[in-house]
């Protein structure tokens, strides 16, 4: 039972879009710092442990998807102190030759992915004593560059959504443990 509780304590972190790139790479680093690391890719066998990260599959355009992941990284984790939303695409091109399609694709993965997944983990953390969520971001969308306008206007959207939540939940937190995200 001691090894159970010692368990409990070590921190713990659910990524999206930890196949590769930055994702794969926190998901190394978080590993390193001692977190348990659950990291999640849209093509990844429900077992699948890549580089000792334990990978389960999330399509973050899929709500049933999320509930799933979320679920079960929560079951298995046992908390979620912290959220990496890593989860994105590109797409590169003139602004008026991008489909419609193409920009709602872009925005239901690296936006509308973001505010499913932290609506899915949000009600886990609420209840516990220490906890963050790291939404990645891009400095395009900070400072837009041609031939991005979409890319850049979704990770401008996650910039907003991103500071608002902080003011919305810090509140929250503070009520239900004393500390904030």
């Amino acid at each position: 039972m001691p090894a159970m509780k010692a368990q409990a304590r070590q921190k713990t972190a659910f990524l999206t879009g930890a196949s590769s790139g930055i994702g794969k790479a926190a998901a190394a680093a978080l590993t390193s710092a001692g977190y348990r690391v659950i990291g999640t890719s849209r093509r990844v066998e429900p077992d699948a442990v890549r580089d000792g990260i334990r990978m389960i599959p999330c399509d973050v355009t899929s709500d049933e998807s999320v509930a799933a992941a979320v679920a079960r990284a929560h079951a298995e984790l046992g908390q979620i102190d912290l959220l990496v939303n890593n989860a994105g695409v590109g797409v590169t091109g003139a602004a008026e030759e991008s489909s419609i399609a193409q920009v709602r694709s872009l925005f239901e993965t690296n936006f509308h992915g973001v505010v499913r997944v932290t609506n899915a983990v949000l009600p886990i953390m609420r209840g516990q004593a220490s906890e963050r969520i790291l939404n990645v971001g891009s400095g395009l969308g900070l400072i837009p560059a041609p031939y991005s306008a979409y890319y850049s206007a979704s990770k401008h959207a996650i910039e907003g959504y991103s500071e608002s939540l902080a003011h919305e939940v810090r509140g929250l937190a503070e009520v239900a443990n004393g500390g904030g995200f």
